[in-house]
């Protein structure tokens, strides 16, 4: 009888361990959405899952800020990831803005580019055509292989704030134009003469050592953003619905917001939202 009670008790005690031990088992939290905060949520993800173990980030590939809208709005994902600020009729459907940083957009060459910078002027001369070489812009004789995005790509809209005619411009015929940003890596590593643009922390996916443009003689850097010398950029952030916002989503915001979460967005050519501005 004492051995059953004794064998009973034990019982009782695996099972409440047990049960202890599924309540902070990992709590997956899928984020979906944009390829431009894709990479740096990568990092940030790797860094949050190492540092405990009741929730694990998991950041799937790029179904473009449509998807984050649909997943989140059809509830299959209470977050999502965004390359650029709601727009009003967005917010309006009850969407919430978590703001994680400016990325600059980047003009990017391969890794045989010797150029280091790149004008306006000739950049709109590249991609409508009337420039080939590298060796047009002073750089060791090689063709361009230029890479264009659509009209409505966030990258390409962000240089049409600074380069107006850019929205306009109709691409030569050797241009090649791509609609999702790992394409793009894949091009600027496949071809080291290549020209593409692109946010800046993405780019770090790249395989090869590509090389950062200066525009108009400013780099695309997060101090240039902070000063104001540098006007391309893409506003990174995560969405969800006004409050559904889960534990595990909650969590990773606030690592997001620690000084661990702002040093590797600026380790990544972010400027942090929440660098006073």
């Amino acid at each position: 009888m004492t051995f059953s009670l004794v064998a009973l008790r034990q019982c009782v005690l695996a099972l409440l361990v047990f049960i202890a031990a599924s309540a902070v088992l990992a709590d997956d939290l899928v984020i979906p959405g944009s390829g431009n905060p894709e990479y740096i949520l990568g990092q940030l993800a790797r860094a949050f899952n190492q540092r405990q173990a009741q929730h694990r980030v998991i950041i799937p590939p790029s179904t473009g800020t449509a998807g984050a809208l649909r997943d989140v709005g059809d509830g299959i994902s209470p977050i999502g990831r965004v390359g650029r600020l709601l727009k009003d009729d967005e917010s309006r459907q009850g969407f919430v803005f978590v703001p994680l940083g400016r990325d600059p957009v980047a003009v990017v060459g391969g890794a045989g580019v010797t150029v280091r910078t790149i004008s306006a002027t000739q950049l709109l001369d590249v991609y409508s055509g009337r420039i080939t070489n590298w060796r047009e812009l002073g750089g060791k004789p090689a063709p361009i292989r230029a890479v264009g995005r659509e009209n409505s790509d966030a990258s390409r809209q962000a240089l049409t704030k600074v380069i107006k005619p850019f929205r306009d411009v109709v691409f030569g015929p050797e241009v090649k134009i791509v609609h999702l940003d790992p394409r793009l890596i894949e091009l600027l590593d496949h071809y080291p003469s290549s020209l593409g643009f692109l946010n800046r922390s993405a780019l770090a996916a790249c395989s090869s050592r590509v090389v950062l443009l200066a525009l108009d003689g400013v780099e695309p850097t997060p101090d240039n953003l902070e000063k104001g010398t540098y006007q391309a950029w893409v506003e990174l952030g995560l969405i969800h619905k006004a409050g559904t916002l889960p534990p595990a989503a909650r969590a990773f915001v606030d690592f997001v917001r620690t000084a661990e979460g702002q040093r590797i967005l600026r380790q990544h050519g972010i400027l942090p939202s929440t660098a006073g501005r």
